[in-house]
């Protein structure tokens, strides 16, 4: 409609050491920005300092979208103190972690889905603790079907062999990290640079206003 403004995002990603951001992030980041028509900023948590946050305003608040997929420290602690910070510069609205999102365990079921053989597939994740941790792993294994197990994020030295692998397997990472270097080439894609998973985030975040 003729007269709204969308609103400018930051996209809260965990990042790689010193605060670098993978390319896939950084192209979702552009590509949002020139489809909405509204500064996107990205946060690495790894980062020394915060990057200089795109401002809110009552017509058009920040949209906070915090791209980890479960619900661990980051979600609880790191989030919320950004959130806090945001708002000190002008109206903030935060989404909730993609991770909850429904169309990302819809996809995530579809994509386990379509891996063959037995056993079950696993999904594999960050260790998660807590009761709360551990009641969303339950969930994503009624939802999906797979069995989630907890994986170091340590990739292996090049002399190492990969990460062992009981069957068919999907790394729960959105961008390239230390789980997907340790995970043989054709289990190690992060999700953002598979179709299915890009699609959601991109649909999502473009319908926002």
């Amino acid at each position: 409609m003729p007269g709204i403004i969308a609103s400018p995002l930051l996209l809260v990603v965990h990042g790689r050491a010193g605060g670098v951001i993978p390319a896939e992030l950084q192209v979702l980041a552009r590509e949002l920005e020139a489809g909405r028509g509204a500064p996107v900023g990205l946060e690495a948590l790894t980062a020394a300092l915060p990057p200089d946050a795109p401002c809110g305003s009552a017509a058009a608040p920040l949209v906070l979208v915090p791209l980890f997929l479960l619900p661990g420290s980051h979600v609880r602690r790191d989030v919320p103190r950004i959130a806090e910070r945001c708002r000190r510069r002008g109206p903030v609205r935060r989404l909730p972690f993609l991770g909850a999102w429904a169309a990302w365990q819809r996809a995530l079921a579809a994509e386990l889905a379509a891996l063959q053989g037995r056993p079950v597939p696993w999904l594999l994740h960050h260790p998660l603790e807590g009761p709360l941790g551990a009641a969303f792993l339950a969930h994503l294994e009624a939802v999906t079907g797979a069995r989630c197990h907890a994986t170091p994020y340590s990739a292996p030295n090049p002399e190492d062999a990969p990460l062992p692998l009981p069957g068919p397997a999907l790394p729960l990472a959105l961008a390239a990290n230390r789980l997907t270097d340790a995970l043989p080439p054709s289990l190690g894609r992060p999700l953002l640079q598979r179709p299915r998973f890009r699609a959601v985030v991109l649909e999502a975040l473009m319908a926002l206003p």
